[in-house]
């Protein structure tokens, strides 16, 4: 009998990860600003971001948010943002923070370069993070590839 509770347990538990799935689609950015990049020596800096997020699903709070910005499939950036708390059933602004710094053996002038340019054929993300109900069931999330043109275009 308690064997068959424990499956029982483990049953609800996938279905109440798998259908969690299906509410963290449903999320948009409808707006981002960057408001304020501060150095922090010569390779790291901290960075502030305004979000207006529309969330018709319960709260989730996304946690363990984590980027790779690549250029040429080469890693130059290394991002980490604090948890963020998205209320349910509401479109609100968000501060983001962020905390990043160039990937050692990226040149820090390519980058340079790269922000006069208006092309960004040659950059995309990796992005992972995890993204939990209030309740605490959750589930990971992991993009590769994805072009930072395509993120730009959405704002």
């Amino acid at each position: 009998m308690k064997r068959v509770a424990e499956l029982i347990i483990i049953t609800i538990a996938a279905l109440c990860a798998v259908s969690c799935s299906g509410s963290f689609k449903d999320i948009k950015v409808t707006s981002c600003q960057l408001v304020e990049i501060v150095p922090r020596g010569l390779s790291a800096f901290d960075a502030t971001m305004d979000l207006v997020v529309d969330n018709p699903a319960p709260q989730v709070t996304l946690s363990e948010m984590v980027a790779l910005v690549k250029m040429d499939q080469l890693p130059c950036l290394h991002l980490a943002a604090d948890e963020l708390t998205i209320e349910p059933r509401s479109e609100n602004a968000y501060t983001v923070f962020f905390h990043g710094h160039l990937d050692e053996n990226f040149n820090p002038f390519t980058l340079l370069l790269l922000l006069k340019q208006e092309n960004m054929d040659s950059l995309t993300m990796d992005i992972s993070f995890r993204g939990s109900l209030k309740s605490g069931l959750g589930k990971h999330f992991e993009y590769n590839d994805i072009p930072i043109k395509d993120l730009l275009d959405k704002k």
